[in-house]
């Protein structure tokens, strides 16, 4: 989450630009556990895979009483680890080139 933030802030112009963006970007790992709350959804496995909300569906599942596979589990842990992973890369790219420096 601290590499996607970095991201979005380096696209913004001033310090209150970047607030604003990254306001409504912490909105974005309380979606899935408000759409779980309202909506009633039969997990399936593909959802372990998607970062956020495997993890929710994991919690949710577990304060049911329910059980995590250990599949399940290490699905939860890879994909949130891919996605950190790209988007670290990402984020040193950007501030590797020129183009963020002249932009400021």
């Amino acid at each position: 989450m601290a590499s996607l933030q970095t991201l979005v802030a380096a696209f913004a112009k001033s310090y209150r630009e970047a607030q604003t963006y990254l306001g409504v970007l912490m909105i974005v790992p309380a979606l899935p556990s408000i759409l779980l709350s309202v909506l009633p959804v039969k997990v399936v496995d593909w959802m372990y895979a998607v970062p956020l909300l495997g993890q929710q569906v994991g919690i949710t599942q577990l304060l049911r009483g329910g059980e995590i596979a250990p599949r399940e589990m290490a699905a939860c842990i890879v994909s949130g680890l891919v996605v950190a992973l790209l988007v670290t890369l990402v984020t040193a790219k950007v501030y590797r080139s020129e183009r963020l420096a002249i932009s400021a």
